[in-house]
């Protein structure tokens, strides 16, 4: 975005002021910014976090980016991120008048972005290609679902949990989820976030059940919603597969995180 210096006015540059911001962040973006200054990699980076994956990096990445260097999203949930972030700088961050100019200005192009309808059909069905691709394989274990509009507006956006469904299958995910009243119960197709494969995925399924109670994660109040669903992360569930010694597979990664 264009720059106009207007004579007496304090120097202004854009990148020195961000990361000065980011340096007093305390939130994941704040960290991550000091892991990237530190040359972690993404697996360190991960580990830091107490993450079983890495794909957040890419998202990380493409926010830091979009603050410090003004770099506009093309993809819709990447433009969703970014969007979300900037709001957050313009409501808590003491910044300059010209740099909260450039990102209201952003955001404003961001917001159009992430709202265009044809982009999001189109990525929404790149991620339900994807989940039909791993579901083909059969595996069984411990399947985690969503719907594109419970990704897209989290139940929580603070920690960015959302309504998860989390349920096993020892045949065919696939038909685990149209056998539930899939084309009548839910409005959208389901995207597949993660596979933990697990032979005893029934009784799996009865300890991811458990743990995501104690954590008070809760179900769907919903009769038709079922009681696989829950309001949760597929963070919390990467470490739950993790704890009871499973392969995590990551298919999807469309979450929004939180702060």
């Amino acid at each position: 975005m264009e720059e106009h210096q207007t004579p007496g006015d304090p120097i202004y540059d854009r990148r020195a002021e961000v990361e000065q911001h980011l340096a007093a962040d305390e939130t994941v973006l704040g960290r991550y910014w000091k892991y990237t200054q530190e040359g972690l990699s993404r697996e360190e980076m991960a580990a830091r976090e107490g993450l079983e994956t890495s794909g957040w990096v890419s998202n990380y990445e493409g926010v830091l980016l979009a603050l410090r260097d003004g770099r506009i999203a093309t993809s819709p949930s990447g433009a969703r991120q970014s969007a979300a972030r900037i709001r957050s700088w313009l409501k808590k961050k003491p910044l300059s008048p010209r740099l909260a100019a450039d990102l209201a200005e952003q955001e404003r192009v961001l917001a159009a972005i992430a709202d265009d309808r044809e982009a999001q059909e189109a990525e929404d069905a790149r991620a339900v290609q994807a989940s039909k691709e791993a579901e083909a394989a059969l595996t069984p274990g411990i399947y985690v679902y969503s719907l594109p509009h419970y990704l897209k507006h989290p139940f929580d956006p603070d920690s960015g949990r959302t309504l998860l469904k989390v349920g096993h299958s020892g045949r065919d995910a696939y038909y685990r989820v149209s056998s539930q009243g899939r084309l009548t119960a839910l409005p959208e197709d389901p995207i597949l976030l993660r596979i933990y494969p697990a032979e005893e995925s029934a009784n799996v399924e009865a300890q991811f059940h458990a743990w995501l109670r104690d954590a008070d994660h809760p179900g769907s109040r919903s009769r038709r919603g079922g009681a696989e669903w829950f309001v949760t992360s597929t963070k919390f569930l990467d470490r739950v597969a993790s704890s009871l010694g499973l392969e995590i597979r990551a298919v999807n990664e469309m979450e929004v995180f939180g702060e």
